[in-house]
């Protein structure tokens, strides 16, 4: 009876209104009538925890890449508010199987996560987030019957994308703010501005890299993810403001790894939110467009860790205010607010009412992950000989939580070959291969990045549809039947430098990692001549294959080049020493097979009219994973620019206006007198024909059909060229191939086009007569595939052409294909 009463007490304490302010007392206006600034997004979420202190607080988790905090504000049940971190560790120690099921459902809180704004742009998100905390802790009595001896932990992050939504925000206050907004489409609030706020401050989009984790704001967030792991995940975005409303039940292909569970409790929500959406007259739409099968969404990856994760988007961007729509209806800002954050607090609602299920599905998912896996294998091995090579992958691998370890003992087996990409009878395995273990929490991931075939449902999905990891690597890889237990050692192992007893010089192989460049700065400054290799070469009997880099002490002291050795020691750069310029078999150090690296002096084009994206991947891969420092020039600036101060000039991919005569000739003799030009995708259009031999001549499908409006959408599919995994021949002779050691890889294809190979340059890379292709392109595409030139070079005098066929550094993906990128800046004297 006492703890009765106490625990009523504690329950009314809770939810007497504390008077707190609401948004429109806290910022001055209503919640619709303008954009808010992101550190006031942040001051009303502090505000609200220092006056809710038994209710909430706010953790910041993080700072993005421009210095904003990242935070979410924890609000919980009586009582759990001082105890966060024993509520964290009962609820990793029921998912690991420490405490039973059944203990589990009935003792610990729903967990549940609201995220906004992944997208700077779906810029009511944010907004929302602030009416639904409002709406939660100042009129508690409307959840108290759902809240009484229901704990639950909710989680709500106001903002995923700070430097994305102050971008969009900055713009449209600054340049299109106008007292209750246009609503006329053609006004300039409809129009966002010369930089997208979708994206983070390298272009990247975060809803597509929570598996990859390459962005700070991504590996930040992912971090307190994991901490919790919430048994709901609910994304909250905007679609162009055409469109009504979406909420679950997802539509198809579905990754093979999204359990029964998490199914029905998706058209169980979604039922829930129909009710309410037919109760205000709200429009919506279900199981059409948004897919479960792209591992890097916030409803995918969500699902890979056992929770219900969805997506939620409400029709509004370029909406700005207010705007008009086609069907005569006009959608206001206000509008958009209310209709996410009435269906935020539904969804709490409902996932309180479901609690048991909830709880029920996201531990027996766990359970299930961990002792009956639906991966194809139940061990996945990594022969030693390819562990250096797997460095990235193993990365990615603990970013996501994943074991692994060695075999720990030789064993013969039969095993699927990811190379022959069939079975191979009795393989010998060593005590020192790594294994990946099907037999863990991580089970569903395993299984989306590493076995061999994305089985599609369905081929109406809107993102890239393969991303195996071996193939992407390039590791000659095997899957196994069998269950191991491997001898767990989550580090990637990392050699010990030998003495520097009378050595000439060192060498090693490059490594993707600023450390490495960083190496090659430091010796070419202190005046350390470094060279590579263009054929393989005889050490001591040990056999280098071409493409090392070699730093010889040919015009410096002693204490120089051990002071260098030292600063290599200490990054964990394993170096090779030599005590002769002379070589067993190849070529000695003085041949003509030795070539000059060069400082490279960088210069990336960027222009509105440019892929912003790729401009992004390239900012972020030169100057955060190689830890270069390039210059990005306007493009009406470039011309006037020094251009012989730059050793190589990258043009992304873009709808370039033709240079003018003038600046055609100066490119011409700047790239003839040594220049490196690397144009991307479409940029091959921006030579003169001249420059180009008039040769690059895209494959047109001009297959002429008409079709039954109902088959329209299947016929759009049909014509699909991108989106897959497809697998290359290279010309592996060449420098710009070295580091990869077969004479085939695959590679992300994001074709823009299609294009004949041209004789008159060289093709590194073809998709040769039979391409082998992972994931779905359409019918009519396939036909124009085989005998396309992917990666070609020109080299004119003593500089070179080089264009990119394909994006080697799509979304900054770990992947084979980026050797190719850093490549052209090592090896570019051949």
């Amino acid at each position: 009876m006492k703890r009765f009463l106490l625990t009523c007490l504690l329950s009314i304490s809770f939810f007497i209104n504390a008077q707190i302010k609401s948004p429109e007392q806290f910022l001055g206006y209503s919640l619709g009538n303008k954009f808010t600034y992101h550190d006031r997004i942040i001051a009303y979420c502090r505000y609200i925890a220092n006056e809710s202190k038994d209710k909430a607080i706010w953790h910041i988790y993080g700072k993005t890449n421009e210095d904003r905090e990242q935070g979410q504000l924890i609000i919980a049940s009586p009582r759990l508010i001082n105890q966060l971190d024993t509520v964290i560790q009962r609820h990793q120690s029921a998912i690991h199987s420490k405490i039973k099921l059944e203990d589990a459902i009935k003792n610990l809180p729903v967990i549940i996560n609201l995220s906004f704004n992944v997208h700077g742009n779906e810029a009511a998100g944010s907004e929302a987030s602030l009416q639904l905390i409002f709406n939660l802790l100042s009129k508690p009595e409307k959840l108290s019957q759902f809240t009484r001896n229901k704990p639950f932990i909710i989680l709500i992050d106001p903002c995923i994308n700070p430097d994305g939504r102050e971008a969009y925000v900055t713009q449209f206050n600054r340049r299109n703010y106008r007292v209750g907004g246009n609503p006329d489409p053609l006004d300039q609030e409809h129009f966002e501005g010369q930089i997208s706020g979708r994206y983070n401050h390298f272009a990247f989009d975060l809803n597509r890299d929570w598996i990859w984790k390459t962005q700070k704001e991504t590996q930040n967030r992912l971090e307190f993810y994991h901490t919790w792991l919430p048994m709901l995940h609910a994304d909250f975005h905007e679609q162009g403001y055409q469109n009504s409303y979406y909420f679950p039940p997802a539509v198809k292909p579905y990754l093979n790894s999204v359990p029964n569970s998490t199914k029905e409790l998706q058209t169980s929500v979604g039922k829930a939110f129909s009710q309410l959406f037919d109760k205000n007259h709200w429009t919506y739409f279900t199981s059409e467009i948004y897919d479960l099968l792209y591992p890097g969404y916030g409803d995918t990856y969500p699902i890979l860790n056992g929770a219900l994760g969805m997506t939620l988007e409400q029709g509004g961007i370029r909406g700005g205010l207010q705007a008009f729509k086609k069907n005569g209806d006009t959608i206001t800002l206000a509008d958009r607010i209310n209709h996410h954050a009435t269906l935020g607090y539904e969804l709490i609602k409902w996932s309180l009412e479901n609690g048991e299920q909830v709880k029920q599905s996201f531990y027996q998912n766990q359970e299930n992950a961990r002792v009956k896996p639906k991966n194809e294998f139940k061990t996945y091995l990594i022969p030693e000989n390819q562990i250096q090579k797997s460095k990235e992958l193993l990365a990615l691998l603990t970013k996501n939580k994943i074991e692994f370890g060695s075999l720990g003992k030789s064993i013969v087996s039969n095993a699927y070959s990811y190379d022959a990409q069939k079975f191979m009878v009795n393989q010998k395995f060593s005590e020192k291969d790594l294994i990946i273990s099907a037999y863990q929490n991580s089970s569903p991931l395993i299984q989306t990045l590493l076995d061999p075939v994305i089985e599609l449902e369905d081929s109406l999905t809107y993102d890239i549809t393969a991303w195996n990891q071996f193939q992407i690597h390039g590791i000659s890889a095997y899957g196994l039947k069998e269950k191991w237990i491997p001898v767990i050692n989550t580090k990637i192992p990392i050699a010990k430098n030998a003495s520097p007893n009378l050595v000439v010089g060192a060498y090693l192989l490059p490594s993707s990692n600023a450390d490495f460049f960083q190496l090659i700065q430091k010796a070419q400054e202190v005046k350390i001549e470094t060279v590579f290799n263009d054929i393989p070469v005889e050490v001591d009997g040990i056999s280098v294959q071409a493409g090392h880099i070699w730093f010889l002490k040919t015009k410096i002291s002693d204490e120089i080049f051990n002071v260098f050795l030292k600063e290599a020691f200490e990054h964990k750069i394993t170096l090779n020493f030599i005590q002769s310029f002379r070589f067993t078999n190849g070529a000695d150090v003085g041949s003509r097979h030795f070539k000059p690296i060069k400082t490279a002096n960088i210069a990336v084009v960027v222009d509105t009219q440019i892929d912003f994206g790729q401009q992004g991947e390239l900012a972020y891969y030169l100057t955060q994973k190689l830890g270069l420092k390039p210059t990005f020039i306007p493009f009406n600036q470039l011309f006037k620019s020094q251009l012989f101060t730059y050793s190589h000039l990258i043009f992304p991919s873009g709808d370039y206006t033709s240079l003018s005569t003038i600046n055609q000739v100066l490119l011409n003799d700047w790239t003839k007198k040594g220049g490196i030009l690397l144009l991307m995708e479409d940029a091959i259009h921006l030579l003169d024909k001249k420059m180009v031999d008039a040769d690059f001549i895209a494959k047109d499908d001009t297959l002429d059909i008409n079709v039954r409006y109902e088959l329209k959408t299947r016929t759009e599919i049909a014509n699909t060229l991108s989106g897959n995994l497809l697998q290359v021949n290279l010309d592996s002779s060449h420098p710009f191939m070295f580091r990869i050691e077969n004479k085939s890889m695959f590679i992300f294809n994001q074709f823009n086009s299609l294009y004949k190979i041209n004789k008159s340059w060289n093709t590194l890379i073809n998709t040769g007569s039979s391409p082998i292709l992972n994931g779905f392109m359409g019918m009519y595409k396939k036909k124009l595939l085989p005998h396309s030139m992917l990666l070609s070079v020109k080299e004119v005098n003593d500089g070179k052409i080089i264009w990119f066929g394909f994006n080697p550094i799509f979304r900054g993906i770990p992947a084979q294909a980026q050797i190719i990128l850093e490549n052209t800046i090592l090896y570019s004297q051949y």
